[in-house]
């Protein structure tokens, strides 16, 4: 078994299991790095290291002796990024691999849908429907990436299939990152892959959008309230965001507010560093919802937590990686393979600005870009 199919089986059964696996994978990427084997290489790692650093000393400085383990944990084990470079798949392990992705989306749906029936929120075999949202995101991927390469419609089916259980989950940040990714993606292969196929996944994400949209706003309040502005049947207040954005409004506001209060009062270091995690426990205005986060847009989140220069780290990060992928060339049908070890990290980029940063599946993601950047480097040296 190949160590990135390893680590995504581990990512899929216990995130326990997985962050004691990114542990020993730290301590084996330092071991190489100083035996001179591993390059501290690709589009992230300046960004990545920049970020680390910040996480690290804004919560030494400002957060509770408690949060330093998370710290590490949100900050260092993004490190293990550069080890892609030593996990090479070569051609013909990619379609084992986006084969096992699928297969694990169908094995995986009995488990969500027995927990949904069961408790009312659909659930992976571990979190919650966040994680659904994000593991039906990389299925689809790997069975749109199969179909391109196949041209088998069994896996445009699975493709449309674990679409739809990502439109159920109802996580609108993943849902935006998702759709945005499938955008740019055909955007990028539009020579490649075919008007029909262009046109027909463009109607299928519009009436899925459609369809989910309707189905929710008679269950979900959120949309509810979003299809009465829309109507004109409410108009827009403080009370219809609040709603709307599950109280992102009121938390942008409260986050603002400490922001402002840095800049009146001086606080060089805060605002370079920001509060450390979890500042709405310790400062005015705590959170609205009663939360310790400012959780509303990335711009206000990241900067009360890591302040302008984590804030920085991380639009850095957007750039390299936007940068990188614009670039992508689908140049042969193998290509196609590699549509969710490359797509990923834009699902969560975009959900995160709606969201945070950091997530547990995150490393991994950073894996499958590094694996992709060498594969594809390999190719054109």
């Amino acid at each position: 078994m190949s160590p990135l199919l390893l680590a995504t089986l581990l990512v899929i059964l216990s995130i326990s299991v997985w962050e004691a696996f990114l542990i020993l994978l730290l301590i084996y990427t330092g071991i190489l790095f100083l035996k001179g084997k591993l390059s501290f290489g690709g589009v992230m790692m300046k960004p990545l290291l920049m970020y680390a650093v910040t996480v690290l000393l804004s919560n030494l400085l400002f957060a509770p002796k408690e949060y330093i383990g998370k710290a590490v944990e949100r900050s260092v084990f993004l490190l293990v990024y550069p080890l892609g470079e030593r996990w090479h798949l070569g051609r013909e392990k990619l379609s084992y691999f986006c084969n096992f992705l699928t297969l694990a989306g169908f094995l995986l749906f009995p488990v969500v849908l027995y927990k949904f029936l069961k408790t009312g929120t659909p659930a992976p075999l571990w979190g919650g429907v966040f994680e659904v949202a994000i593991l039906y995101s990389l299925f689809s991927l790997s069975s749109l990436g199969l179909f391109l390469y196949k041209r088998s419609w069994f896996y445009f089916l699975a493709f449309v299939f674990f679409l739809g259980v990502v439109f159920f989950s109802a996580r609108r940040s993943t849902l935006l990152g998702l759709l945005f990714t499938l955008l740019l993606l055909l955007f990028l292969m539009r020579d490649r892959v075919g008007k029909r196929v262009v046109v027909a996944t463009v109607g299928i994400l519009l009436v899925g959008s459609t369809v989910a949209f309707l189905f929710l706003v008679e269950k979900d309040p959120r949309f509810r309230a979003l299809y009465e502005v829309i109507t004109h049947q409410r108009s827009i207040d403080d009370r219809s965001l609040s709603v709307i954005s599950s109280y992102r409004w009121d938390l942008a506001k409260a986050g603002i507010e400490v922001i402002r209060r840095d800049i009146e009062e001086g606080r060089i270091l805060n605002l370079l560093l920001g509060h450390g995690m979890d500042p709405a426990y310790r400062l005015n205005p705590p959170s609205p919802i009663g939360g310790g986060t400012y959780e509303s847009v990335i711009l206000i989140s990241e900067f009360t937590e890591k302040g302008l220069l984590g804030l920085a780290a991380i639009l850095w990060i957007f750039w390299s990686y936007y940068r990188y992928l614009i670039r992508f060339r689908f140049k042969q049908k193998e290509d196609f393979l590699l549509i969710p070890l490359v797509g990923m990290m834009s699902v969560h980029l975009i959900g995160s600005i709606f969201t945070g940063f950091w997530d547990a599946m995150l490393p991994l993601f950073l894996l499958y870009l590094r694996v992709v950047e060498v594969i594809k480097s390999a190719e054109e040296g």
